[in-house]
């Protein structure tokens, strides 16, 4: 126990009055997103009537992320100039960041969360300086060169540890330099809420500030001032309070030490410029998330908000190659996947209550979101392509377009439906259904006059037409350019080069055995180098575990709000029975497929192809299970073999070795990565990219472990496809049918960022088609 007589400092706080935006999380988003437009009125209203107050004692807000103030502006259109007026005073500040990060923004829309208030700054006149985060424990390595870029030189930072390992010193700065060198000062404060918990109002308030001061100055804090966050109601989405002036008007007339002093987060960032007493440690290292293991909660959901960034890309090149892309819907899209990606994805009581109105509502909403965005973005793909400037052509065509800057060979797929053909063609195209008889059907290429064949597969439930989904390889498609194909009712067949036997494809790029046991694949040689891919151990290639916790307090064994839990008792097995079926030849290739299933009710059909012309495997996972609230997780296994094995995370602008690249304290156990990871040594790289899955975890499965430090790599790296552990926040169940992909390729030769990249956008950003002609349809 201490006393503030004891201080042996001229101790200042400097509060920073703010409300943590948790959008969803302590009421519906229906309430809060008008609420929080409210609170930045009463901020105004507050400031009015501490006016003639001192510097230090009048109020001050902060505006935590910049779309709040794109609410207010919306909602008080009459009060902007008040609003400016007070921006420009200092008395509030706009912050950078538009909403609250989590690791599914992906490099793009990463950028575009900085867009709105910098450009809301220009057009005022009012530096944007600032980027403010907070409850979440880690962010993009790219986000400081971001914000420099922008003109953001500092960001505020007040992580909630809950859930995860500690990173120290704490409260410090640090500068956070992204992996080209550009930096931002950031402060590693407080729990946002901390300066809410002192209750300077209350009883007993000068033993609090005592054993707080107390405390830093035991454990070497080096400044006389502090700063730290305060709200006016001690929870999340706390309204602003005029008596944070009364207060410390009252108590600085009451104490010596400390003095207390209202501000925005810009004063404190030039105090620790001008005045910090020790120089500042510079961090050249990423700053993963320990909360991202939430993004595997709604496996779907998360796979939609991937594809919708990439589709948003998509629709830039679209805009670039002329074709006329509705701006509208882009914005649309983009604002909505931005609010799904958002680290709040539900109620407070969404475990605890999983079938209470808040949460069923909360997490309607959310995912809300995302399918928003994705129907947004497919509709704006197919009118952009329907509506192109494409030249006359008989019908009926397909076109192709690609929508990278290289030329690309590719598998391409498209619905092809009745009423977009010739009577002759109509006849041939079966319902939505299964498909009894291959329809007489192929395709010849406009510019070589070449010949070529195609699969078929039912249409998509999307459709009421009857019809079918094409899919052919689409050779030396022009860079952000189209490349067409007439449809021809007539039989044509292609043989493959890629052979099939017993469990086994082989052709001049591969050759792969598929384990009869475990469904996944146990060798896989590249024909190259002759290399075999696949690190032998307790694992095939793709094999899918499932896992439960085998232990009465279920998830809260693992972690609950008292803090983390070791030595959890796993209950892993692989599927209890595997059916292997016959392999399928494709005019370009070949696929096997393997049937797994568990008692627990799930089964998964995993497809492995192979194509002729591209050295490429392509892995095509469809699980079905039942929705529980049973804790548990899905995994796919990825040994891959490496001499020495190095693993490579690709990152939102950077590419980070786990355990390595990374700031000591932050996310171990799990690792997010935007497109792929990679697996290389002296002697290659193996390379694997998902359009689908966010989550991986190196060396094997980490869960419940919450590693200090991650060992040295092994070449195991497990695909973490779904879980449920999470004891607030994230839905509690997900079940019926998801399909999630992956895609290989690999080299003979050390790990080479630009080419892994490469890769990854062609899996993530697929050629595009759209039939045109006598009635343009969908796109593929």
């Amino acid at each position: 126990m201490s006393n503030l007589s004891e201080l042996t400092r001229p101790w200042e706080i400097w509060l920073v009055h703010h409300t943590h935006v948790d959008i969803g999380y302590t009421a519906p988003q229906t309430e809060l997103l008008v609420q929080h437009p409210e609170f930045v009125a009463q901020a105004l209203d507050y400031c009015t009537a501490t006016d003639e107050l001192p510097p230090g004692i009048r109020f001050c807000w902060t505006c935590e992320v910049a779309w709040t103030v794109k609410a207010f502006l919306e909602r008080y259109p009459q009060r902007a100039e008040e609003f400016f007026r007070r921006v420009h005073e200092g008395r509030v500040e706009v912050t950078g960041i538009y909403l609250q990060l989590s690791d599914l923004f992906t490099e793009d829309l990463l950028e575009r969360t900085l867009t709105y208030a910098t450009e809301l700054g220009q057009a005022q006149d009012f530096p944007v300086v600032t980027g403010m985060n907070d409850d979440v424990n880690g962010w993009a390595w790219s986000l400081p060169a971001l914000m420099a870029k922008r003109g953001i030189r500092y960001f505020d930072t007040a992580i909630n540890e809950t859930r995860s390992l500690g990173i120290h010193p704490r409260p410090r700065p640090f500068r956070w330099c992204a992996p080209g060198g550009e930096s931002v000062l950031l402060w590693h404060g407080e729990h946002y809420n901390h300066g809410t918990t002192l209750n300077f109002n209350q009883p007993g308030a000068e033993q609090r500030v005592a054993d707080y001061l107390h405390g830093l100055e035991q454990t070497g804090y080096p400044h006389h001032i502090i700063e730290m966050r305060i709200h006016g109601e001690n929870q999340d989405n706390a309204p602003p309070d005029g008596w944070l002036s009364k207060m410390v008007q009252g108590w600085n007339a009451r104490h010596e030490v400390p003095k207390l002093r209202l501000i925005t987060p810009r004063m404190w960032f030039e105090e620790i410029e001008k005045n910090w007493p020790e120089p500042i440690q510079e961090l050249h290292a990423g700053w993963p998330d320990w909360w991202a293991d939430g993004n595997g909660t709604a496996l779907f959901e998360s796979a939609l908000a991937r594809a919708t960034q990439a589709d948003l890309q998509t629709a830039d090149a679209l805009a670039r190659a002329g074709c006329p892309v509705d701006v509208g819907r882009v914005e649309r899209a983009r604002e909505a996947a931005m609010f799904f990606c958002e680290h709040t994805w539900g109620a407070w009581v969404s475990i605890n209550a999983p079938d209470s109105l808040d949460s069923r509502a909360q997490w309607n909403h959310k995912a809300g979101y995302a399918y928003t965005a994705a129907i947004e973005t497919r509709t704006c793909l197919r009118e952009a392509m329907r509506d192109a400037p494409h030249p006359k052509v008989e019908a009926p065509v397909i076109a192709v377009f690609n929508p990278l800057s290289w030329k690309r060979t590719d598998v391409v797929e498209v619905l092809v439906t009745n009423d977009l053909v010739t009577p002759d063609i109509a006849a041939q195209l079966p319902s939505p259904g299964e498909i009894k008889d291959k329809p007489k059907l192929h395709l010849v290429d406009l510019e070589t006059n070449e010949q070529i064949a195609v699969a078929f597969r039912p249409a998509e439930l999307d459709s009421m037409r009857p019809g079918l989904v094409v899919s052919f390889m689409a050779r030396d498609v022009p860079a952000e350019g189209w490349r067409y194909y007439r449809i021809v009712p007539e039989a044509f067949e292609q043989a493959s080069g890629t052979q099939i036997a017993e469990n086994v494809l082989d052709n001049a790029h591969y050759r792969l055995e598929v384990d009869p046991r475990s469904g996944g694949i146990r060798s896989l040689i590249d024909k190259a180098t002759g290399r075999e891919l696949v690190r032998p151990g307790d694992y095939s290639l793709n094999q899918c575990i499932y896992e439960t916790i085998e232990h009465p307090e279920g998830r809260h064994r693992l972690a609950n709000w008292s803090g983390i839990r070791r030595d959890v008792p796993w209950n892993r097995r692989s599927p209890a029975a595997v059916e292997r079926s016959a392999g399928r030849s494709l005019p370009y290739g070949a696929s096997l497929l393997a049937k797994g299933t568990w008692k627990e009710g799930l089964d998964l059909q995993s497809e492995v192809i192979l194509y002729d012309v591209l050295p490429r495997i392509d892995l095509v996972n469809t699980l079905t299970k039942p929705f529980t609230a049973t804790p548990e997780a899905v995994y796919q296994a990825f040994p891959l073999a490496a001499e020495p094995p190095t693993v490579y995370l690709d990152l939102p602008g950077a590419v980070m070795r786990p355990g390595i690249d990374q700031v000591p304290g932050t996310a171990t156990d799990w690792h997010s990565i935007q497109h792929y990871f990679a697996v290389a040594g002296t002697d290659g790289t193996t390379v694997v990219a998902s359009p689908d899955v966010p989550l991986v975890q190196v060396n094997g499965i980490n869960t419940g472990l919450w590693q200090e430090t991650l060992p040295t790599h092994n070449g195991l790296v497990m695909s973490w496809v779904m879980n449920n552990y999470w004891f607030t926040n994230f839905p509690v169940r997900q079940g019926g049918s998801v399909r999630y992909r992956y895609s290989l390729t690999g080299w003979p030769s050390a790990f080479e960022a630009e080419t892994a990249g490469r890769f990854a956008q062609e899996i993530r950003q697929p050629l595009r088609a759209v039939t045109v002609g006598i009635n343009p349809s969908t796109t593929g």
